[in-house]
């Protein structure tokens, strides 16, 4: 760090007579500058360590919100019926169904017709 000449004035009648002597003592020792650097550098480390634990209290709470969410979820689909009731259980890679390759339609050649009386159910289009 390099030195300073600069020199603080400190105007209060909001001191009480146990800060201010200990102030005093602090600059006849000519260590006052010093004292004030250290609780300074302490009130920045406590700042930005708080600032973290309230982010981390912040990211905790939305986990646990959305962890409240997906329980919910699974309440509402299992209950209407969305799902079966084991579909939420991890299964091992083993038991789950392989899916087998099939034929693939041939969409070129459509075959139907469609009969008057159809179209005269739908003559408002």
């Amino acid at each position: 760090m390099s030195e300073r000449q600069n020199a603080f004035t400190i105007k209060t009648n909001r001191l009480s007579d146990e800060v201010y002597n200990r102030l005093a003592t602090y600059a006849k020792s000519r260590k006052l500058g010093e004292y004030i650097s250290s609780l300074i550098l302490r009130d920045l480390d406590d700042s930005s360590t708080g600032r973290k634990a309230i982010e981390d209290k912040k990211t905790y709470e939305m986990l646990e919100h959305i962890k409240n969410e997906l329980a919910d979820l699974k309440t509402l689909a299992k209950t209407t019926g969305f799902v079966g009731n084991d579909s939420f259980k991890e299964e091992e890679p083993s038991k789950v169904p392989q899916l087998k390759e099939g034929k693939i339609a041939d969409l070129e050649n459509i075959s139907g017709s469609l009969d008057d009386d159809d179209l005269e159910e739908y003559n408002d289009f």
